[in-house]
């Protein structure tokens, strides 16, 4: 049976708000139908090989493809030491989206964190968060901002209410729902949210939609000069699907362009999302040089679906996130951190052979991204909330 979208990680955010389960499974259905269509430019009406796993059943079997890459921007490598860039990963960008200026960071691997420090500078614990901003629009009002309900589609009204609840859970205790709010309408982009927290992703690139139209273009097999294209940069820079300098982009897109090349149809495994896989702590030690202990904790979505995590040293334990070391550094910034954190997302493919599509020449330009980015520049700001 074609698939119910349900919310990242199981979260159960919903419940309790009338018409918003639907709502959810409405908007994701019409993001899987823009990907098809933005596919159907290349390859031909009826010839896509990426589907709305919400209209579309394939044949057994559907197998599923883990894709994985590390967390830490590997764009902030390029040609900066690792301390500058731990340093880098947590000043705030500013820059245009859409006709608005907003602050976000530059963690553009689909996972960003917020560190908390005490009153002398020490790294007490990090919050990372691989939410989609759609998923907390729809919360607050319904539908994420661009979907439009038409008519015949659920009402759904979403709940500030919840939205605040959770930002005072997870962030502070001390939120307003004034805070959260522009206009009316809650802002992404909010202080709690940017230099005071991390609720979700900020980043314009990092998104739902985002991450639904980059897995849709890789579809489209590629050639240049009547050879097909199988390296992932090659392939990055031949299609322009995503970009080039981060480890995601050209990872998610060069796996789903090799199961395209079998001839299968392709599409992401439901609830989608962008989630947190794992942290490897191989070599990182407690002050005394033994081992660390288990310190991470999932604090929404599930084991193998995590959207929230916490990495934070128990009081017990009589040291601090600051007194670890990792290969003998002690950890003065999150980045350390996120260098061992390994995402992942889910493509299923099947009726593997049936699908095959002649290769198309490389793109002339890249197509519209969902959010347009202009003017970034670094904006230094505190690293990390103090504790008062």
């Amino acid at each position: 049976m074609p698939v119910v979208f349900g919310p990242p990680g199981g979260l159960d955010d919903f419940t309790a708000i009338p018409g918003q389960k639907t709502a959810w499974h409405t908007a994701m259905s019409v993001f899987f139908d823009q990907a098809v269509a933005r596919t159907e430019q290349s390859v031909g009406r009826g010839n896509s090989q990426f589907f709305n796993p919400a209209r579309i059943d394939p044949a057994a079997p559907v197998t599923r493809h883990v894709i994985s890459w590390t967390g830490f921007p590997r764009s902030l490598l390029d040609g900066a030491s690792e301390a500058q860039a731990h340093k880098e990963a947590e000043q705030l960008l500013e820059g245009v989206v859409g006709t608005r200026r907003v602050r976000f960071r530059p963690q553009d691997e689909y996972l960003e964190w917020h560190a908390t420090r005490d009153v002398d500078g020490r790294l007490l614990a990090v919050d990372f968060t691989c939410e989609g901003p759609e998923y907390w629009t729809a919360l607050a009002h319904g539908y994420p901002d661009g979907v439009r309900p038409g008519p015949g589609t659920p009402t759904a009204r979403g709940s500030i209410a919840k939205v605040l609840e959770l930002y005072r859970r997870y962030v502070s205790p001390r939120v307003r729902r004034e805070d959260l709010l522009l206009r009316g309408r809650y802002d992404p982009w909010n202080r709690w949210n940017t230099e005071s927290g991390a609720m979700h992703l900020t980043h314009p690139s990092n998104s739902l939609q985002a991450e639904i139209f980059l897995a849709a273009d890789a579809t489209v097999t590629r050639q240049r000069g009547g050879q097909v294209l199988t390296d992932a940069d090659e392939l990055i820079g031949c299609a322009r699907y995503g970009v080039a300098t981060r480890a995601s982009d050209p990872t998610i897109g060069a796996a789903v362009n090799g199961l395209a090349r079998l001839g299968a149809r392709v599409s992401l495994l439901a609830p989608v999302g962008l989630y947190i896989d794992s942290l490897d702590t191989t070599g990182w030690s407690r002050p005394d040089g033994t081992p660390v202990g288990d310190y991470w904790r999932v604090l929404r979505g599930s084991g193998d679906a995590a959207v929230r995590v916490r990495y934070e040293v128990p009081a017990s334990e009589g040291f601090v996130l600051g007194d670890i070391r990792i290969g003998g550094e002690p950890i003065e910034y999150a980045g350390q951190i996120a260098e061992h954190v390994t995402m992942k997302l889910t493509g299923i493919a099947a009726e593997r052979g049936r699908h095959t599509r002649p290769a198309r020449p490389c793109e002339a330009a890249s197509p519209p991204p969902p959010a347009t980015l202009a003017a970034t520049k670094t904006e230094p700001v505190e690293p990390g909330t103090r504790l008062r």
